[in-house]
């Protein structure tokens, strides 16, 4: 039998994955209202991504976002929002993808385990939300969860490919 041990980085890799996804279960458990950025922040705090979004159109779950249709301070709300479902996703999948990289024999199942269970984990959050008061609970920000996830692993293998290559090459001289 194999001794396998988890290295010392891949448990803090492991143990930040599951911070990020306690956070998400506790955001998640806060209705729309308590979460709610007010004017006066965003202007405060955001002002700069105001002024960088404000031409921005993004048609998101069946409707157009703008700073026209939902007011400036509205607009850099749903983008702060779903920046943040992408991102917490993106934190996610790398973090997880770097703690469980050398525990799948297969190369291909490690990046598909830990996408697929970034998915099943956006699907319950939503579930989550639906159950909590205030809140919309949508199939598009499953989707956008994913997409994160997706992305943080795609790029991780990319990097352990190109560092495997140059490795060889090195050690081919």
């Amino acid at each position: 039998m194999n001794d396998f041990k988890f290295s010392k980085r891949e448990k803090v890799y492991l143990l930040l994955a599951l911070a990020v996804l306690a956070m998400l279960f506790v955001s998640s458990s806060m209705t729309y209202h308590e979460q709610k950025m007010k004017p006066g922040f965003i202007h405060t705090y955001l002002g700069w991504l105001e002024d960088w979004i404000q031409r921005l159109n993004i048609y998101y779950g069946g409707v157009w976002h703008n700073v026209k249709t939902d007011g400036s301070a509205g607009f850099t709300q749903f983008v702060v929002r779903k920046m943040a479902h992408f991102g917490s996703y993106f934190l996610y999948g790398l973090f997880a993808y770097l703690g469980l990289r050398r525990v799948f024999v297969i190369s291909w199942t490690g990046p598909f385990f830990v996408w697929a269970t970034a998915f099943a984990f956006a699907a319950m959050d939503e579930f989550h939300q639906f159950l909590t008061g205030d809140r919309t609970p949508t199939v598009h920000d499953v989707m956008l969860d994913a997409s994160g996830a997706c992305l943080a692993i795609v790029l991780a293998v990319i990097y352990y490919l190109l560092k495997e290559r140059a490795e060889r090459k090195k050690s081919a001289i």
